[in-house]
């Protein structure tokens, strides 16, 4: 079996999924090795970002072909993504992942299922690593991506699927060539705008020149054997991070590395995306009671300390 189909051998051929399909390279290849590991059951959900004027439509209806010509479901919605972040004064990035998480939550109730697949590869893992190390997060970006992971979005509960962070780029590529299967180039990929393109674009080609490209496989090492030891923090922070209200005095008690790690989980809980270094210590700062009682959060959200408790607003 190929190296690139690994991934996919714990997924029941019978099982139903969603599968996040852009139209680009990583996605259609996700798509045809999954109908080639035996999978039918499958739904293709495409979102339009609308950040790419009829780009963005050609690829819609790409996608939409390619899922007619495969004889599979299409579901397919739209937002306007730069609006979005503007209203809610949040990233561009941040918007589209929370629109795209919205619509694929919205499908998978439609179909009854709990399960997405999304088509992440072991490049996406390097660029994810060395972006949240740049960020400060701490042993839960370190981790990276997980292979399974769970969000609730909107009161629907999903299971992500990521069955190709064992594969790289090149392979998912070359599998796609090898069989001559046709996908879309993302434009947007090439241009060195979005933190995370600039860390692909210009970083990562750097890091390649002086050290050579074995730094790849190191980060997804170190990525697998921190997220072991992130499982073992996260299972002792998250019956005190689950409370919808912190005490001031019991995260003052915990060791500092244990109440970071719950004020991370509690943030992240809260629906604060991706929370950092700095929004975890903005949080922590609020045990002082002679400093502020209210930090600022991303998405004009807050946190606040009232009578010794900790709460978002």
């Amino acid at each position: 079996m190929l190296k690139i189909q690994e991934g996919l051998n714990g997924l029941s051929p019978r099982k139903r999924f969603i599968v996040a399909v852009s139209g680009g390279a990583d996605s259609v290849a996700l798509l045809h090795l999954l109908l080639e590991n035996g999978s039918r059951n499958l739904v293709v959900a495409h979102f339009n970002h609308q950040l790419r004027g009829g780009i963005s439509n050609a690829d819609a209806l790409f996608v939409k072909k390619l899922a007619a010509s495969l004889d599979l479901p299409f579901e397919s919605a739209s937002s306007d993504v730069k609006a979005r972040a503007k209203g809610e004064k949040i990233s561009l990035e941040t918007a589209a992942r929370d629109a795209r998480y919205e619509f694929l939550a919205s499908v998978a109730k439609k179909y009854r299922t709990r399960d997405i697949l999304l088509a992440h590869h072991a490049d996406d893992q390097v660029e994810t690593c060395l972006f949240n190390f740049l960020r400060g997060s701490g042993i839960a970006g370190l981790s990276g991506m997980k292979s399974l992971s769970k969000r609730t979005i909107k009161g629907v509960k999903l299971q992500l699927h990521r069955p190709l962070l064992g594969a790289s780029k090149r392979e998912l590529l070359d599998h796609l060539n090898l069989r001559k299967l046709r996908y879309r180039e993302d434009a947007s990929n090439s241009m060195a705008e979005a933190s995370r393109n600039k860390i692909r674009l210009k970083v990562i080609p750097l890091i390649d020149e002086l050290f050579g490209s074995s730094f790849r496989g190191s980060i997804v090492r170190n990525a697998k054997i921190l997220a072991v030891e992130e499982e073992l923090l996260s299972s002792m922070s998250l019956p005190t991070a689950g409370s919808e209200k912190l005490s001031v005095k019991l995260l003052r008690d915990l060791h500092p590395a244990l109440r970071r790690r719950v004020l991370h989980a509690w943030l992240k809980g809260r629906g604060i995306h991706e929370p950092g270094y700095a929004e975890v210590e903005f949080v922590d700062s609020l045990l002082e009671t002679s400093g502020p009682a209210k930090v600022n959060l991303p998405g004009n959200r807050f946190a606040r300390r009232r009578s010794g408790i900790l709460f978002i607003e």
